[in-house]
């Protein structure tokens, strides 16, 4: 035969303090859920307002485009057009023209202002000059120039205090 005897006189557990701490536990468990909840909860209903505006848009996207009208297709190509001079003027080499310039012009002789043509390199230069001898040497140099081509005198006159020569001329420019 067994006995079993106990010879302890004290339990070895604190059940008191063992249901406080699970007491404490279902309650932090419990407040996690609630938040998980409400976070599920906020997702879905955000999930929803997100599915009716892509909704929105794919119906948007599935009506017919509207056309583009002649009137604003030629403005587009106005300003397709205007902004590519621009950039057609700031890549131009204005230094070197300058610099060839300056190796033809002769003393006596007045650039007013310079005004180049990228598209076809045609230079027109209007100026006034000291006599017409200036103004023929001046042609003569742009003639003989290696930069510059087909040489016209557009239009020249006296000025009106017997001063000089207005002149007009026109020239192409080559990229020698």
């Amino acid at each position: 035969m067994r006995f079993n005897a106990n010879l302890a006189t004290k339990i070895y557990l604190n059940t008191r303090l063992l249901k406080i701490y699970l007491l404490a536990a279902i309650l932090l468990l419990v407040v996690i859920l609630f938040f998980n909840v409400s976070n599920v909860a906020g997702r879905a209903g955000e999930t929803k307002r997100l599915a009716n505006e892509i909704a929105a848009l794919e119906g948007k996207s599935k009506a017919p485009p509207k056309g583009v009208t002649e009137k604003d297709y030629r403005a587009l190509i106005e300003q397709i057009r205007f902004v590519n001079e621009i950039i057609d003027k700031k890549t131009y080499n204005w230094l070197s023209l300058l610099d060839k310039i300056e190796i033809v012009v002769p003393d006596g002789i007045a650039i007013t202002s310079i005004v180049p043509d990228t598209k076809t390199k045609i230079l027109k230069l209007p100026g006034t000059a000291i006599s017409f001898n200036q103004l023929r040497v001046f042609i003569e140099r742009l003639e003989d120039s290696k930069f510059f081509s087909d040489v016209y005198l557009t239009s020249n006159s006296v000025t009106s205090d017997l001063k000089g020569i207005t002149f007009v001329l026109t020239c192409k420019v080559t990229d020698k």
